[in-house]
């Protein structure tokens, strides 16, 4: 599955530099980025589960990010968003320690599972200031679309279960923005911070010997991005 959504990254890239004037301006660039999923997890509902008493949450991780930029005049730009797909840590959460089993109950915040996501974003971006200006903020409006590689499972989310225990997450659509600022050191090196989020919903699926559970999950990522940008 990685490498068909590297394949696919790599199509979109291309068609975002060929299909252009050959005077047109681009800008590369690569960093690093601290993702906070920020995520809100429903309980877990299904066969043998108690009502409102399991959720989930999913840890922060850093990762490599890279883009590819499209001046379309002076102050617009479209941009492609990626990164190297981060890795995140789910952790079992109790909401009704009463409802459970105390050995059941005595695994809050244990890792369960560890989830990959890839993320590809496409943004319209509005530069603030002078065309000539060194230090130009901007904000964007875009779209994001999340999938989600297998999630590794643990032994502790197995024992949980009752069972050896697969996982799978549905991919999600959603709106996506951004604000920041570049700075030009000169007419091809540049330096950029940038804020981002996106609205991203997903469904977890766990299968433990044929019972299925699942959870509904909402993020609304911080992204902290730190760039280095090359213009041609």
């Amino acid at each position: 599955m990685k490498k068909s959504i590297f394949s696919l990254s790599l199509v979109a890239v291309g068609t975002l530099l060929v299909c252009s004037s050959a005077m047109a301006q681009y800008t590369i660039q690569v960093g690093g980025a601290y993702v906070d999923p920020n995520s809100s997890a429903g309980t877990a509902t299904g066969p043998l589960t108690p009502l409102d008493a399991i959720s989930l949450k999913v840890k922060p991780q850093t990762t490599v990010f890279f883009s590819v930029t499209r001046e379309i005049n002076d102050q617009w730009d479209v941009q492609l968003a990626m990164g190297i797909p981060p890795a995140h840590d789910v952790a079992f959460k109790v909401t009704k320690a009463s409802a459970l089993p105390a050995s059941v109950a005595a695994q809050d915040g244990v890792i369960i599972s560890k989830v990959t996501q890839v993320a590809p974003t496409l943004f319209a971006n509005y530069k603030f200031g002078e065309a000539g200006s060194a230090f130009r903020p901007f904000v964007g409006l875009g779209v994001n679309y999340t999938m989600f590689d297998p999630a590794e499972t643990t032994p502790a989310n197995d024992a949980i279960n009752g069972g050896p225990t697969k996982i799978k997450l549905t991919d999600s659509w959603g709106l996506a923005w951004q604000l920041g600022a570049v700075y030009k050191i000169d007419k091809r090196w540049s330096v950029s911070g940038t804020y981002s989020s996106a609205d991203v919903k997903t469904t977890t699926t766990t299968n433990t010997l044929g019972i299925e559970r699942k959870v509904d999950i909402k993020f609304s990522p911080n992204v902290y991005i730190l760039a280095v940008g090359y213009s041609f």
